[in-house]
């Protein structure tokens, strides 16, 4: 900040003393203006803002008190600097008043010029610094506001694709393939599912580092989950590694989120396949732990893989750190998958360590999980297929072949389904017939799903079908979005067919009337 392009105003009763400090500001190359009064230098500082006032306590029309008051108080003045002089107010009680008024500095009257040159050139430093560090704090806000906003676009324009990929899998599954064509559909539906949680992962750990993940936590028993995960998803995830499960046998309850529970042992029997080389081994053990007077829930996930070096293990928790990153280890992931477990370990009250005796002699994660109140027993939820009569089904998405295989595996089911391929359309439709259920793409040309839900609901004709969100866009903002226009649920791409079908009959037995369901 040049010092030609400063003004500061000089409020001061007395001529000579405001002559003095007027001499000195411009001696040292500052603009100055000038007042004899209280009001007067309210005036002037409104009108002209200038970057510091001198400002003497003793005025005529009120204190320098109450002016520096009603300056910090005001929107339009609050960001100048004022420096309160006085010849009377010189004791550590008059200062302390000065200070509590707003004043920035204070100087007992009679000073040097030097002083007062060298306490205004400090003053403005520090408010030059506090503006540039400001604006740059709000530089940072925007670019975050705009990363996030990307990163919501790029999961949407990415789960699109892996939505229809993931149904037409489930639809070739239900076909009598060749032996060979199984294979490739199996194929086809793993490695979606793999990129499925690349995405999901991604999003999610830039969430957790910002503290935007928000928690549903429910009585879980630990043990039930660990035993049927590592029954199916973590068996298939083993490949040909052999699996050991090591649970003990007594009930433990946890209260926690079950969908961010289920990410993170996913992750780190994942990470147990990657860094373990064909016939190796993976342990996934569970136990109780008592310390004092509380439990713990204590998880273990070992293998005999790569293991880490001494000098990586501080690192192994940080983002985007892996302990091989070079390319020919084609299986290394991110390197994002182990911070966002220690993120969501630690949102649930527990803890994790990593254990490895060096590279080559493999490695193991503990986890550590508050333990609350035994629960009476129930199993874990683990529905087949759902089941209902006919339904009339409206599909709206822009992404025609996801739309037209959707449509397919509700047709197979005996649904009767019709679709459209912008929110216009879309609500026409819903608008001219009856629809059980009507599932909408939020991110839709012409009119976006927002706005085909609220206008269905608020139809005078009294349209109430079941309305799902079945989306790319992922935050709980979206969510709560979707909720706020009228949608029954909110679902994220891609979504398993399965549950997709159980979602619509659960939320159909509540909304639609049965005699309108049987007579369908």
């Amino acid at each position: 900040m040049s010092d030609g392009r400063i003004v500061i105003l000089n409020v001061n009763d007395s001529a000579s003393n405001r002559y003095y400090v007027t001499r000195v500001l411009r001696a040292a190359g500052w603009t100055v203006l000038e007042a004899t009064t209280g009001s007067e230098g309210l005036d002037l500082a409104r009108q002209h803002k200038p970057d510091l006032i001198v400002l003497d306590i003793k005025l005529p029309d009120m204190s320098g008190l109450d002016v520096c008051r009603q300056l910090k108080h005001d929107p339009m003045t609050q960001g100048i600097l004022v420096i309160q002089t006085s010849a009377t107010f010189v004791s550590s009680e008059g200062k302390a008043r000065g200070f509590e008024s707003g004043a920035d500095q204070y100087l007992t009257q009679p000073f040097e010029s030097i002083e007062l040159v060298a306490m205004v050139r400090g003053l403005l430093r520090m408010h030059e610094k506090e503006v540039e560090a400001k604006a740059k704090a709000e530089q940072l806000t925007e670019a975050d506001k705009r990363k996030d906003e990307f990163l919501a676009m790029l999961a949407h324009e990415l789960r699109n694709p892996l939505s229809a990929i993931m149904t037409a899998h489930t639809l070739l599954e239900q076909l009598p393939l060749p032996a060979s064509g199984a294979r490739l559909a199996g194929t086809i539906g793993r490695q979606t599912r793999h990129l499925a949680r690349l995405v999901d992962d991604l999003l999610d750990v830039s969430r957790i580092t910002r503290g935007k993940i928000q928690l549903k936590k429910e009585p879980i028993d630990l043990g039930a989950l660990v035993e049927r995960f590592a029954g199916g998803e973590a068996s298939v995830a083993a490949k040909d590694r052999k699996l050991t499960v090591d649970v003990a046998v007594e009930p433990m309850w946890i209260d926690a989120d079950l969908t961010r529970i289920e990410q993170i042992i996913t992750n780190l029997v994942s990470n147990a396949v990657k860094y373990s080389a064909s016939g190796g081994s993976i342990t996934v053990s569970l136990a109780p732990e008592k310390r004092g007077d509380k439990r713990f829930a204590v998880l273990g996930v070992r293998d005999d893989g790569i293991g880490i070096s001494k000098e990586n293990m501080e690192s192994i928790f940080d983002l985007f750190f892996q302990v091989d990153p070079t390319l020919a280890r084609s299986q290394a992931g991110l390197g994002i998958g182990l911070t966002m477990v220690k993120g969501l370990v630690e949102m649930h009250g527990g803890m994790i360590a990593v254990r490895s005796e060096g590279s080559g002699r493999g490695s193991e994660f503990r986890i550590e999980l508050p333990m609350v109140a035994p629960r009476r027993m129930t199993p874990l939820a683990d529905h087949g297929k759902a089941e209902g009569s006919k339904l009339s089904i409206l599909l709206v998405d822009d992404n025609e072949d996801s739309c037209a295989l959707l449509a397919l595996a509700f047709e197979n089911d005996g649904h009767v389904v019709q679709t459209a391929n912008d929110g216009q359309a879309g609500l026409d439709l819903a608008l001219h017939d009856k629809f059980d259920v009507a599932v909408l793409d939020i991110g839709l040309p012409v009119l976006d799903g927002y706005e085909v839900a609220r206008r269905i609901r608020a139809s005078e004709d009294g349209a109430s079908p079941v309305l799902l969100a079945l989306t790319g866009y992922g935050r709980n903002e979206d969510k709560d979005r979707a909720l706020a226009a009228g949608f029954d649920a909110h679902l994220v791409k891609p979504i398993d067919l399965n549950e997709l079908q159980r979602t619509v009959a659960k939320l159909v037995a509540k909304r639609v009337p049965a005699e309108r369901r049987s007579a369908s």
